[in-house]
């Protein structure tokens, strides 16, 4: 044994060593809550910032939790037994524009009040009898419009409350329109939905459903006027109801009501309510889904069975479901249902529930969902007991709400910190500036009041979330939880050490932009919906999931069905006919509403069968396959814009420029849109979208800087002279920068280059132009943003946009989208314009920009290219525009809006006016870049470019000419391997 021991006594080491390492490394790798044990409690610490009367988030609106904080330290209380209820046609005063008196709208209000556009308004006067909280409801009629929710805003004596009083969402009411329907296939589908007109009620709440309750409005006694103003969408209001707040009662209440009424438990009933047979929902996106569980009902094995409700899609604060059913006699039932709640690690989701339109109790106000990877069956209920529900025979309406309320408090505290990080790297910044020397003795500690107690509090006060989320039951390992442990570690990191700040601000701007995202990623509470179940106590609740053995059976049965299904054929298949050969490059549910639209209204009119396959998105090497093989379709949608110039030099495409209607159709987009698909003096492609790039702004900010609305820059002088000024202020002005995607870089410097009246490349495309004297210029400019004027290289723009840091920028469409729906402080305090560009002799301002989008194409291999050519006639014509933009919005929400090429059908779309009208000025100078064989050389080149400039300091002609030089030779060589014509000049370059 010891000679053994001796013999291999270096490996048994090695192996004691390695398993200890592994031990050590799986011990320590969590995070550090030991260290919240070592942080001092503070009573008395000063935490407001030097910088805080400087602070553009104390002149907005508050947030409600402060508003209802700072009254209740003042002693506020509900009020009591107090209701009035206000005719809208007893208003006190009206706008002149935009305002209507409806008639005929049906019972109870035969007259009302119609606020029609942006901006209208009407006023009431009421008087309260005594000082305190007061709640407020409206009756509303939406009328037809742009599908989209009602959104008001509402003032009192001539004020916001508090931010949440801007954006008040008043839903719309859907139905499904027909059954659903099934291609030959057997697969199901989604019918579409109808919008169902007619009266509401509605408390108000918070639109994003961050407070259980409806608001509280803290009114004094005598009288008051209260403007409701239009922000989006038309509807009629009838009536105002304003009364002392809501008490609902708790269960324990109601089942002492019960037995006071001598009510009994039923015996024997079983009613279960199918989840994909709601009859009303709040939102068109809220859709019957498929899954895959087998005891889910129904199930197709063969098939998609739409079986279950809701999903990914039902998330958002106040999207509501209703499900009708009936009971055989009166009595006490239990309700459960069984759902799917895996989209949250670990964090419960939450639902508010009413029965014939009133929340039974307290309990049901607020209804947690608990995470977990497999289906669940829900009794409502508490830990001891189910809760019993009275019910009359005949039918009910039961409706779920989405309610965020439970983490709402935590989602404002981590608010609240985010903000205070913004002001103390402000304060940092002050001393050390945006760029410190790293081995500079900053002395942070005097220089900033009380910066370790102020690091230690906010630490604390994330730790706080954290803990309030364990009470929730959400378990020690979630990654939803990881995002704030990082934080709380990395402050408390800071506190130990501050001499290492300076050189982690970087850290300190990653630190707001993770706890912006984790509040957005909270906001979503999706939940999956099989069945509801109303049945007697006496029954015993059904499964939640099947056996394990049984999800492995189906599983093989999936895979032994995809050897012979074809998955990537949507709706109807024909066989042995002539068919169109459809390939799509987006998503299954985009495809979907195409295919539906083909069948109904293409082949309809048309008589030409279309066959859709979907092609995975970005995946354009299929098609390149796909031609090589012989097997290439009739037409592709979806194809990337920098695509069809390489078919087009290897002979693949359709010149569309042979049809005789080609003109016609071209005039459907910006000129400038059909650039970048011009070869040869042929053109092989249409464009279905672009993207753009806008200015964004603040406007209270703006205005604390003595910019009015007016002064906004127009032009890239009027922003190098605003920049020094937004720094002295410890803000930045932004402009994107993908250093890790060097594809972007090219749409980085185009405006530049473009608004200098500079070109990528010669005529023919077959030399750089680069180095031309309007690129230099270009390139300068471009880069000397980030070198003489040091705006950030890299930055999250929506975050800090949000915190104020960056109150101007520009940026893409998703940008707006972004601020449209998810920051709902900022509604009315930021715009958008035009991009800045250069002033002209003429006095116009050149903004030339592009944003290539994705185009559609037509093979030459094709046999059907007179039909392939009415097909894509069709599908960039407006009416097919407008139509898939307003079903993919009704399918995925806001966040899904078509940014369609056509300029008919984006005038038809539901944007805002005067956020259309600044798209549609800024498309005046839209510009696509050229696209040339062997361009990627171009696009990689500008980034480096760019690095060379701006990270290793070199001269901007050098650094151009190096790149030039490359460009031209890849050029060159492409251009020789496909057989083209090459140029002189490039070989002075090598």
């Amino acid at each position: 044994m010891k000679r053994l021991l001796r013999k291999y006594a270096v490996s048994i080491t090695v192996v004691v060593v390695l398993i200890a390492s592994i031990f050590i490394w799986n011990q320590s790798r969590g995070y550090n809550d030991a260290a919240m044990a070592m942080i001092p409690e503070y009573d008395d610490v000063e935490e407001r910032s030097i910088l805080a009367d400087e602070d553009i988030q104390s002149k907005l609106e508050p947030s409600f939790f402060e508003y209802y904080d700072n009254h209740n330290q003042t002693g506020a209380s509900d009020s009591n037994g107090f209701e009035v209820a206000i005719a809208s046609s007893d208003y006190s005063a009206i706008s002149q524009d935009n305002v209507e008196i409806k008639t005929g709208l049906g019972e109870p209000f035969d007259k009302a009040v119609a606020l029609i556009d942006q901006n209208a308004w009407a006023e009431y006067t009421f008087t309260v009898p005594e000082d305190g909280y007061y709640q407020m409801g409206m009756s509303y009629y939406a009328l037809p419009g742009k599908r989209a929710a009602v959104v008001r805003s509402m003032q009192i004596d001539g004020k916001y409350p508090f931010f949440q009083a801007k954006k008040l969402t008043f839903q719309r009411m859907w139905k499904e329109k027909d059954e659903t329907w099934f291609d030959n296939q057997g697969n199901e589908f989604n019918p579409s939905r109808e919008e169902v007109h007619g009266w509401q009620y509605k408390e108000i709440r918070d639109s994003e459903a961050k407070i259980t309750e409806p608001l509280r409005f803290y009114l004094t006694k005598g009288e008051h006027t209260l403007r409701i103003e239009a922000v989006r969408e038309p509807a009629a209001i009838g009536e105002i109801r304003i009364f002392s707040p809501i008490h609902y009662p708790t269960y324990d209440e109601v089942v002492q009501t019960y037995k006071e009424k001598g009510y009994k438990e039923t015996k024997g009933v079983q009613v279960k309510i199918q989840a994909e047979h709601a009859i009303l929902r709040s939102d068109p996106t809220l859709k019957r889904i498929e899954d895959r569980e087998p005891i889910t009902e129904p199930f197709n094995p063969k098939a998609i069975a739409l079986n279950t409700f809701g999903g990914d899609g039902w998330r958002n604060g106040e999207q509501w479901a209703e499900w009708e059913f009936e009971v055989p006699e009166s009595g006490l039932y239990n309700i459960g249902m069984r759902y799917g709640q895996w989209y949250l690690n670990g964090i419960p989701t939450q639902r508010k529930i009413t029965i014939d339109d009133k929340v039974p109790f307290q309990e049901m106000n607020g209804v947690l969902f608990p995470y977990k990877q497999e289906f669940q069956i829900m009794k409502l209920g508490n830990k001891d007991e189910e809760f019993l529900y009275y019910l009359e025979k005949g039918k009910h309406t039961i409706r779920m709400e989405v309610q965020v309320g439970s983490l709402g408090e935590m989602m404002e505290a981590v608010r609240v910190t985010t903000n205070k990080l913004s002001l103390l790297y402000r304060e940092v910044i002050r001393v050390t500036g945006t760029s410190p020397d790293p081995n500079a003795d900053w002395n942070l500690e005097n220089n900033i009041t009380n910066l370790v107690p102020r690091l230690h509090l906010l630490a604390t006060n994330v730790n706080d979330v954290v803990e309030s989320l364990y009470d929730l039951g959400v378990q020690k390992g979630s990654s939803d939880i990881s995002t704030l442990l990082e934080v709380r570690d990395t402050l408390i990191s800071m506190a130990e050490n501050t001499d290492t700040i300076p050189a982690r601000l970087e850290s300190i701007n990653n630190l707001q932009a993770s706890l912006g995202t984790w509040v957005n990623s909270m906001s979503q509470q999706s939940l999956l919906l099989d069945y509801i179940l109303v049945q007697s106590p006496d029954q015993k609740w059904l499964k939640p999931a099947a056996p394990w053995y049984v999800r492995a059976g189906t599983s093989v049965r999936d895979l032994g069905y995809s050897f012979t299904k074809d998955y990537s054929g949507i709706g109807n298949l024909y066989e042995d006919e002539e068919t169109l050969d459809v390939w799509i490059a987006r998503g299954r549910d985009w495809v979907q509403i195409i295919k539906q639209m083909i069948d109904e209204d293409f082949t309809t009119e048309t008589g030409i069968k279309v066959n859709v396959n979907v092609v995975p998105a970005g995946q354009m090497q299929v098609l390149l396959l796909a031609n090589t093989a012989g097997l290439a379709p009739d037409v592709a949608l979806g194809v990337e814009g920098e695509t069809p110039i390489d078919f087009a030099v290897r002979n693949a495409l359709v010149n569309l420029n042979d049809y005789p209607d080609y003109e016609e159709v071209a005039s459907r987009f910006r000129p400038g849109a059909l650039i970048p698909y011009k070869y040869n003096d042929g053109d092989y492609a249409l464009p279905e979208n672009q993207n753009f790039y806008m200015l964004f702004y603040r406007k209270d900010i703006m205005e604390e800087l003595g910019i009015t609305e007016d002064e906004i820059p127009d032009t890239w002088e009027e922003v190098m002279q605003l920049i020094p000024t937004l720094q002295q202020n410890g803000m930045d002005f932004f402009y994107p920068h993908a250093p890790n995607d060097t594809k972007l870089a090219i749409n980085e410097f185009a405006p530049f280059l473009f608004q200098h009246g500079g070109d990528l490349y010669d005529e023919k495309g077959m030399v750089s132009k680069l180095d031309s004297p309007e690129a230099l210029k270009a390139m300068e400019m471009w880069t000397e943003l980030f070198t003489n004027y040091k705006i950030e290289k890299q930055a999250d723009f929506y975050n800090r946009f949000r915190s104020g840091e960056m109150p101007i920028g520009v940026a893409d469409y998703s940008t707006y989208i972004l601020l449209s729906t998810a920051a709902p402080e900022l509604t009315g305090w930021w715009g958008m314009k035009p991009m800045p560009g250069l002033k002209q002799e003429d006095g116009r301002i050149n903004r030339s920009t592009g944003g290539l989008g994705q185009t559609g194409i037509i093979f030459k291999d094709s046999k059907m290219k007179e039909e392939a050519w009415q097909f894509l006639k069709w599908w960039t014509g407006a009416d097919a525009q407008e139509r898939f933009g307003s079903e993919l919005e009704a399918l995925l929400g806001v966040e899904a809006r078509w940014n369609t090429a056509n300029v008919e059908a984006l005038n038809r779309l539901p944007w805002e006016q005067k956020d259309l009208e600044a798209i549609l000025e800024q498309w005046e100078w839209f510009r696509e870049r050229e696209v040339v064989i062997g361009g990627y050389y171009t696009t990689r080149h500008i980034a480096n470019m760019w690095n060379e400039i701006v990270l290793n300091g070199k001269v901007t002609r050098e650094a151009v000419e190096e790149g030039v030089r490359e460009i031209n030779k890849e050029l060159r060589k492409k251009r020789e391997e496909f057989g083209l014509e090459t140029s002189d000049t490039d070989r002075l370059d090598e």
